[in-house]
């Protein structure tokens, strides 16, 4: 019985792989939201630390994350205290579906040692933060919304929350999938085709997680060219808007 199993649940994953195959690429389901460390630590002398990095005693600056059981101690601590504040904002529905990747901790005192193994543009000119979180909103293993969360050098968050609060959070439709997601951008924008990429994003100002297909510009030609995109609200995907967008290209 359990081989069964074994055989249909291999047969289905088969046959769905073939199936997204035919809507769209693997590579053109893109991510939404901007981690925003560029106001914060852009071109800090930063090591990362992640759970199951790198465990060497020498850190090297240009290569994966640190093993984060290497980082000061206080980095769990902050974390925690994050975590406890996005529950807080925007409830344990939201929270279950964030996923926390690493964390960049800012070494003001190790600016000359980053200059010498390389890191020539290395700079204290911007950095704000002591701490960078990096989490992600993912609702499958292929789409993630990016959040960054900013700590100065007493564990206090010194960006802003970029996600809905529990007032207004509306999860995203679960019914989805890469294919119906076509379907729709095609009733409601027949020229979408070919399509570049398809991204999970979030409208702060309408509190709302959108599905954005954009349309790949085939003909480019110098100085304005336009796109279509279409816009699907991902908690009601009956409800689209089409927008014409343009790109400038200098050859």
């Amino acid at each position: 019985m359990k081989k069964r199993k074994h055989i249909l649940t291999t047969i289905f994953l088969l046959i769905h792989l073939v199936f997204f195959a035919q809507c769209i690429e693997r590579k053109k389901i893109s991510y939404g939201g901007d981690y925003g460390f560029v106001d914060f630590i852009h071109l800090c002398p930063t090591y990362n630390f992640a759970f199951g990095g790198d465990t060497s005693k020498n850190w090297n600056v240009l290569t994966a994350p640190i093993d984060i059981s290497q980082a000061p101690k206080e980095v769990l601590l902050f974390k925690d205290d994050i975590e406890k504040k996005i529950i807080e904002y925007s409830g344990n529905d939201f929270f279950e579906k964030i996923k926390f990747n690493s964390v960049e901790v800012v070494y003001k005192n190790k600016l000359k040692e980053f200059k010498k193994s390389g890191r020539q543009d290395v700079t204290l000119k911007y950095c704000k933060a002591k701490y960078f979180y990096y989490y992600e909103f993912k609702i499958d293993s292929l789409s993630s919304y990016h959040i960054g969360i900013a700590l100065n050098d007493k564990g206090k968050i010194i960006s802003k929350f970029s996600f809905p609060s529990k007032d207004n959070y509306v999860p995203v439709d679960s019914s989805f999938n890469y294919c119906k997601l076509i379907q729709i951008a095609k009733k409601s924008q027949p020229l979408i085709e070919p399509i570049k990429d398809i991204k999970l994003d979030y409208d702060e100002e309408l509190k709302r997680f959108y599905w954005q297909i954009t349309q790949e510009i085939v003909n480019i030609k110098e100085g304005k060219n336009n796109f279509n995109q279409v816009i699907i609200d991902a908690s009601d995907l009956n409800k689209t808007k089409n927008i014409i967008g343009e790109t400038y290209i200098n050859f």
